[in-house]
């Protein structure tokens, strides 16, 4: 991994937006290249600034209705044909007649080819002004998304929440319950046919602005950083253990503001929940 890739993942991270085969090869380029922590440490002090100043604004009672409006009224360009795919010719049509006082002698004396390679460079400029509406349209939506969630519009379902029911169907749906240290009680629910762990914490500890929990699962002694963690208004939240295995085990430390720079924790978790190791003759994923 070049430099300019890990800067590129490191901002994403800094966001809590890596997929989990993202976050494995953020750590291991980080493992390989311990200089670049300067830029991790970088891009965690811009989010938390960020974060720090940027209120919370409500979306307009109408923002989703016109952005669905203006995605039916875009107009959408015609791709080129698939390869083996035929197409009726475009209908010729001819160039528009002008009156005889308002004629160019310069332009009637334009011969067929010439006038191809002009109606071409017309129809190439539609083109570009087409693309240049959807690009424009983008930056739209990705401005406002700036300004308030887009996820009930182009997500479906939370992530955390399909997790959640694959493994409460799964056949071999497990629980486990731990009360927080000074607080309230977590449960982890996993599956090893599913392969997917998920955290319910109910009344976690007030925290001082300038920190955070942070997720992770153990594995081998070894932690690895799920990312941080920051609880509802009644400071309950729902996690995903994005990458866990069976034997795992999920923890939640109190780090300072954006995580831990050390990408190991720096403090004593306030709950962790063991699993067991797979069952080589159930035909667990941890076989």
């Amino acid at each position: 991994m070049t430099e300019l890739e890990f800067r590129e993942l490191s901002a994403v991270r800094a966001l809590h937006a890596l997929s989990p085969d993202e976050e494995q090869a953020f750590s291991q380029a980080l493992a390989a290249h311990p200089e670049w922590q300067r830029i991790v440490d970088e891009d965690r002090a811009t989010a938390a600034e960020l974060s720090a100043v940027a209120a919370p604004v409500a979306p307009p009672p109408a923002a989703r209705a016109a952005i669905l409006d203006a995605i039916a009224t875009t107009p959408q360009f015609e791709e080129p044909p698939l390869w083996g795919e035929s197409r009726p010719a475009p209908r010729q049509v001819p160039p528009p007649s002008r009156p005889a006082a308002a004629r160019i002698p310069e332009l009637e004396e334009l011969d067929a080819d010439e006038y191809a390679d002009e109606q071409t460079q017309t129809s190439r400029s539609r083109r570009s002004v087409g693309w240049l509406l959807v690009a424009g349209m983008v930056a739209v939506l990705l401005a406002v998304s700036f300004s308030f969630p887009l996820s009930g519009l182009l997500t479906p379902r939370d992530p955390v929440v399909v997790a959640l029911d694959a493994v409460a169907s799964a056949p071999d749906a497990e629980t486990s319950t731990v009360r927080i240290a000074g607080a309230g009680s977590a449960t982890l629910h996993w599956s090893d046919s599913v392969g997917q762990a998920v955290l319910l914490a109910d009344g976690l500890p007030q925290l001082d602005a300038d920190r955070d929990f942070e997720l992770w699962i153990v594995r081998d002694s070894q932690p690895v950083s799920l990312g941080v963690v920051r609880p509802d208004a009644e400071q309950n939240a729902a996690v995903l253990a994005a990458g866990f295995r069976p034997g795992d085990a999920v923890a939640v430390t109190v780090e300072e503001r954006g995580g831990s720079p050390t990408r190991l924790p720096t403090t004593d978790p306030i709950l962790a929940i063991a699993t067991p190791a797979a069952d080589p003759e159930a035909g667990g994923i941890g076989t």
